[in-house]
């Protein structure tokens, strides 16, 4: 029990030296893409935007759910349908619960604002969405 107690005098001092830099490291350090305001764009600019946070808007042209492909995702082409999309928004099956009502239909033919880090998916611009909250009909 002495030795255990011996080892807490030393151990515990230095666990919470890690605890307090990982505190202030974390207030320090952002992850990529989320430093600073976010810029509203257009779909096509959205090319110039990739690994930046960015808000894309545009019309979305075609609105597909794909339960066959790995993954079972929903993509939002704007502007163009697919294949020529000018960018995409990509919601994988896993989120598709997060909507009332499923994002293919709520979302065709409507103009939309999503937030989120612009990413390249073969030349395509695209952000992947996870939650209502990032994506909504622009009023």
């Amino acid at each position: 029990m002495q030795q255990f107690r011996n080892l807490l005098k030393y151990l515990m001092p230095a666990v919470v030296l890690i605890m307090l830099l990982g505190l202030v490291l974390s207030r320090v350090i952002s992850p990529e893409g989320t430093d600073g305001p976010v810029e509203r764009i257009s779909a096509r600019q959205a090319g110039d935007y990739v690994g930046q946070r960015a808000e894309v808007c545009g019309r979305v042209a075609s609105a597909t759910y794909r339960p066959d492909v790995g993954g079972e995702p929903t993509f939002l082409n704007f502007e163009r349908p697919h294949p020529d999309a000018v960018f995409t928004v990509v919601i994988w099956g896993e989120a598709r619960s997060a909507w009332d009502s499923p994002p293919e239909e709520l979302y065709a033919d409507r103009r939309v604002c999503v937030e989120g880090v612009v990413d390249d998916h073969e030349g395509t611009p695209q952000i992947r969405v996870e939650e209502p909250a990032r994506l909504w009909i622009e009023r």
